[in-house]
């Protein structure tokens, strides 16, 4: 006799496979090649980088998620490169519970890359070039807003939680793959 209305694991785990191996494939993709690349969701989602550098930086404030629910720096590079990175995102699945998909990367560049966060931590943080603007509606009569820029940005153990990003190609290097039980995922300064 089977319980109604319940799921078991092993039918579970075959509906998830196609979309695992989906996944799988277009990172896998895009560790071999370029792939331009969309993110927006509402599933919280955590990077820690040894090294970021970008250049053609500018950065403003705004809205980001549905409706403009959140407070946001949108910051958009021209060129941007992250070197040992782990990407964390924990999610809660019906019957399994709390699983965690770990993605690390050696090495990835991006061309059009824009990102919106609402928080950004870094242990040192070099500019080059930098320049800040406040847009007027007349001359005694600023917007409220700002824009603040670089030719040049490097950083290094950067810990971002973006709520969306855009980049018109993606190529990484070294990517692997993990998913777990659990809400644990990567640190900055610990063992990945």
């Amino acid at each position: 006799m089977t319980d109604t209305g319940r799921t078991s694991r092993l039918r579970f785990a075959l509906a998830l496979t196609p979309l695992l191996v989906g996944a799988s494939a277009l990172l896998a993709g895009s560790a071999a090649g370029a792939v331009s690349v969309a993110f927006a969701g509402e599933v919280p989602v955590t990077v820690h980088a040894a090294r970021v550098s970008a250049s053609g930086v500018s950065a403003s404030p705004g809205a980001s998620g549905r409706g403009g629910l959140l407070p946001a720096l949108a910051t958009r590079m021209e060129q941007a490169t992250v070197e040992d990175a782990c990407v964390t995102s924990t999610t809660h699945l019906p019957v399994v519970g709390a699983v965690t998909a770990v993605v690390r990367i050696e090495r990835a560049s991006a061309t059009g890359l824009t990102v919106e966060a609402g928080k950004a931590t870094a242990r040192s943080v070099k500019l080059s070039g930098a320049r800040f603007d406040t847009p007027r509606v007349s001359l005694d009569r600023p917007t409220g807003l700002f824009t603040v820029g670089a030719r040049k940005v490097s950083g290094s153990r950067v810990t971002t939680q973006p709520h969306a990003f855009t980049a018109g190609t993606i190529t990484s290097r070294g990517v692997a793959i993990e998913l777990r039980r659990g809400g644990s995922g990567c640190r900055p300064g610990a063992e990945r």
